[in-house]
């Protein structure tokens, strides 16, 4: 049995055999619709046979060949996007960092949907306003603990 990991490296590798993991060429780049197809299907089979690795929590899951395609779906995209070797060596970077942060939020997603529909720029900047206050409001906070007894003498009363 091998890792999701090393079965999805395996197959890329079984459809695009001259592809130079790490090099200069970016998968996603060279990859057509119809062979990102070919990779889904061995990937469920080789789920299905057993040989690639499954809790079996995630096997009850997807016990659905519809549920295990949406999952294989998604850990292509994963690998394809995050895995250094399929993209020129470089490390994944996210984005839009922070784009989703609130999103658990009833009130930010509100405001969001609110943002979007305004067009004036007052209004805009009034309801981003509004987004940054709500999102300061419900960041978590960082609790740092200082020993104290560790600081020097002249510092000690920083500490609240």
């Amino acid at each position: 049995m091998i890792s999701q990991k090393d079965a999805v490296t395996n197959v890329v590798m079984s459809v695009f055999p001259n592809y130079e993991l790490g090099g200069e060429v970016i998968l996603s780049d060279i990859m057509t619709s119809e062979q990102k197809s070919t990779i889904r299907e061995k990937l469920v089979a080789g789920f299905r046979s057993g040989q690639v690795q499954m809790s079996s929590e995630a096997t009850d899951k997807y016990a659905y060949d519809s549920e295990l395609k949406k999952y294989v779906s998604g850990l292509l995209d994963n690998w394809i996007r995050k895995n250094p070797q399929f993209n020129n060596g470089q490390a994944y970077a996210t984005k839009n960092p922070g784009s989703r942060s609130g999103s658990g939020d009833a009130t930010i997603k509100a405001l969001k949907a609110l943002l979007k529909t305004v067009s004036d720029t007052e209004t805009k900047n009034e309801v981003q306003q509004a987004i940054d206050s709500r999102l300061a409001e419900i960041k978590p906070e960082s609790k740092v603990e200082i020993n104290v007894d560790a600081l020097p003498e002249h510092l000690r009363h920083l500490v609240g």
